[in-house]
């Protein structure tokens, strides 16, 4: 319809910052009278570009580092799942499931990516250089992007696959790094930190490590799952958590202490990298072990950066550590997904044997409310279904109608 020629149009333009006072979007036409009022017919603006709290870290922006603007791909409020099933086949009444493998990329880095390259892009750094077997490594791609930063990874030599390929499409510089993760020791983990380190300083980049020790202002971005945790379950007793470095356990212990959520934190470790575990359990004067010998990737840190931090945070709730074996825990991913349909990468699915495990020796009982954090999805390391896959049978046509008949035998 043509405006009457009394109305002047106005196109009031704002810049779109990510933060939580400004969630408006960037153009809204507003018409005036000849005295500059809106005649009360005009429409209302259009509405916020992000709602339903799909906006990121910015809804917690009160306790996270100041930044002049968030950078935001959608991460966070991720569902806490109920898992009756499960439950009912381990005796407990309640057991949930925190999915951060709903991130954007897939897993719970994507929390600490949005925080850092935040912080990188408002302290005027030219990029940004990392550590990573994987998950990390496509978080600060992806976000690095968003924030327009280009970025270095130094990325495990032994990351499966899928954690490769995606890293490709981003045009980040990466660099494969042999004797770190699988057999890597702790030697060669401290002087590959020391060059990123060094190069760090000599290219102006942010240190995007994900780890209290080297980042500790972007890790505070993992404190939201704490905060989230504290909205969707104030009855949790019990919140296990796979863990690494200890960064992941440590913030997360940091958000549910600030809620005041008492839960006991469990660091949940593959039983051939087991430093932090070991350390609580009074086998080890310090969590550093020399060597890793397990197969599960994200969680082979034989000397974890936050480990005396992950130590603290687990000894302040009441809790303690849990360690499984691989086979262990592949049988978790792999029941996870038979009885929930849930499917995580192994390093995720670490938290549930380790559950499995002190239900077993009666440490957690059926009035008992766990969490188990997956902390990432599972189309991350599928290398142990590539042979599985290959052995899927092919059929003509007229040979399906059989391959049902026989399949529903066993309904």
């Amino acid at each position: 319809m043509k405006r009457p020629s009394h109305l002047l149009t106005l196109f009031v333009r704002q810049s779109y910052c990510e933060r939580p006072s400004s969630r408006v979007s960037r153009r809204s036409t507003l018409a005036l009278d000849a005295t500059g009022r809106v005649p009360p017919e005009h429409p209302p603006p259009p509405a916020p570009l992000v709602t339903n709290h799909h906006g990121g870290l910015r809804r917690f922006a009160a306790d996270l580092p100041r930044v002049t603007e968030f950078v935001t791909l959608g991460e966070g409020d991720t569902p806490l799942l109920p898992l009756p099933r499960l439950a009912a086949e381990l005796g407990l009444n309640q057991l949930s499931a925190k999915l951060e493998s709903t991130n954007p990329t897939g897993s719970y880095k994507d929390r600490v990516a949005a925080m850092t390259m935040a912080l990188a892009r408002d302290r005027g750094y030219r990029g940004w250089i990392a550590t990573s077997s994987g998950n990390a490594g496509m978080a600060m791609a992806a976000y690095g992007r968003r924030a327009g930063l280009p970025g270095f990874l130094c990325l495990v030599a032994s990351a499966p696959q899928q954690k490769r390929l995606p890293l490709v499409p981003y045009g980040t510089g990466v660099a494969a790094v042999h004797d770190v993760g699988d057999g890597g020791s702790a030697a060669a983990g401290t002087r590959l930190m020391e060059a990123v380190r060094d190069a760090a300083t000599r290219h102006q980049l942010f240190v995007a490590i994900t780890a209290g020790s080297f980042n500790p202002d972007g890790m505070r971005g993992i404190d939201t799952i704490g905060y989230e945790l504290a909205e969707q379950a104030s009855d949790i007793t019990h919140v296990y958590v796979p863990t690494g470095g200890g960064g992941l356990l440590t913030s997360v212990g940091r958000g549910l202490a600030r809620r005041g959520i008492p839960a006991a934190l469990i660091a949940c470790q593959p039983s051939g990298c087991a430093p932090i575990t070991r350390y609580l359990a009074g086998e080890l004067d310090a969590p550093a072990i020399q060597r890793c010998d397990t197969s599960i990737s994200a969680l082979q840190l034989p000397h974890p950066p936050d480990g005396l931090l992950a130590a603290d945070a687990v000894r302040a709730s009441h809790g303690w550590g849990t360690d499984a074996d691989d086979d262990a825990i592949l049988t978790a991913q792999q029941r996870l997904a038979t009885t929930e349909g849930v499917f995580v990468e192994p390093a995720a699915a670490c938290a549930v044997a380790a559950l499995v495990e002190d239900v077993d020796h009666g440490r957690v009982g059926p009035d008992h409310h766990p969490v188990v954090i997956l902390t990432g999805a599972g189309w991350k390391d599928l290398g142990r279904y590539t042979t599985m896959a290959d052995q899927i049978p092919v059929h003509a046509v007229d040979t399906v109608a059989a391959a049902v008949d026989t399949w529903a035998e066993h309904l």
